[in-house]
């Protein structure tokens, strides 16, 4: 678990009403070092409005919201929740994510165990605070990451990866436990798919810069969509963000 002296980082994550699956123990067990807004969100039918939704199924939803939420008050995360009416789900973890400046966003979905953790890395704007991220999801429990490069046949690493790696083992992670790969892919995302596979989670960067408000470019939103396992989305930070090359 972090040290109580670490400052939380703010961690969006969204559950999908009223099933509220994919935040389960192996998550909750691992949010210790954040502070979490747990969001709820309704998708709203077709035909209908986010307003008619909410003055049918608020209080239903809110229940569901406020069950989970307190489930994860008693495994000792900090918790405030947001319930939301959308038929866009990222769009609206995006207006989200910035309107509360949170550093990063999970798209949960149902998965058993967070023992297996693929970390997809393209540059250095997102380097450290990739880093940080992880070290406070592993904790002290035993986990798996694998940091992975996707990349042209003529592109060089750079040194991201060991970059990475040695903040990784410097916040506590075994160095036993971390891994470092490269691939040559004509298609980034479907490569990043493919591995995700094969793992518990995805652990990204944003396709920006926070000071552009922008979260998702093409290669983010479809590992995002289309990944059968949870997805973290990580915000880079100018006062973190490594400026090395």
């Amino acid at each position: 678990m972090p040290s109580s002296t670490q400052t939380p980082l703010v961690l969006l994550v969204d559950i999908a009403l009223p099933e509220a699956e994919g935040v389960g123990a192996a998550f909750i067990k691992r949010l210790g070092g954040f502070h979490v807004v747990l969001v709820g969100w309704f998708e709203v039918p077709e035909q209908t409005t986010a307003a008619q939704a909410r003055d049918q199924f608020n209080d239903e939803m809110e229940e569901a919201l406020q069950a989970v939420a307190d489930r994860m008050r008693e495994a000792g995360a900090a918790v405030e929740t947001r319930l939301v009416f959308t038929g866009d789900r990222l769009q609206t973890m995006e207006r989200l994510s910035s309107e509360i400046d949170s550093d990063a966003m999970l798209l949960a979905r149902p998965h058993e165990a967070i023992e297996r953790i693929l970390v997809t890395l393209r540059g250095w704007p997102h380097a450290e605070r990739i880093a940080q991220v992880v070290a406070r999801l592993i904790g002290g429990d035993a986990a798996t990451v694998r940091l992975l490069r996707v990349q042209a046949a003529d592109e060089e690493e750079g040194g991201v990866l060991s970059f990475v790696a040695n903040k990784l083992a410097e916040a506590g992670v075994a160095e036993d436990a971390i891994a470092i790969e490269q691939l040559v892919a004509d298609d980034p995302a479907q490569a990043i798919l493919e591995q995700a596979r094969r793992h518990d989670l995805v652990v990204m960067g944003a396709s920006e810069p926070s000071r552009h408000d922008v979260w998702f470019g093409a290669i983010p939103e479809r590992i995002a969509t289309n990944a059968s396992v949870p997805v973290m989305v990580v915000r880079a930070r100018q006062d973190t963000a490594s400026t090395a090359a």
